[in-house]
């Protein structure tokens, strides 16, 4: 949206990532959540958890390299604050 100067994508696998500037430093910020249900005969919940995390965060660091290409826009990359 030109609006909010935002831009949002959306995966079949359930993702979203939305990539914006911020307003008040010289970065860009980046949101991202994934929506899976377990299971009911999914065994270790905490598996499953770690699972999907390490989907997101794969897709999240492919968005980062193939959109925003750090090496090449010189940009310095930051860990995460992932939960």
């Amino acid at each position: 949206s030109s609006a909010t100067q935002m831009i949002t994508f959306y995966f079949d696998n359930g993702c979203e990532i939305t990539i914006r500037a911020s307003g008040t430093e010289p970065k860009i910020k980046w949101y991202s959540e994934i929506k899976k249900k377990i299971e009911k005969n999914e065994a270790n919940r905490e598996e499953f958890r770690q699972e999907t995390k390490e989907e997101l965060d794969q897709l999240v660091a492919a968005v980062v390299e193939e959109f925003l290409q750090p090496d090449k826009n010189q940009l310095i990359r930051r860990e995460t604050t992932a939960k």
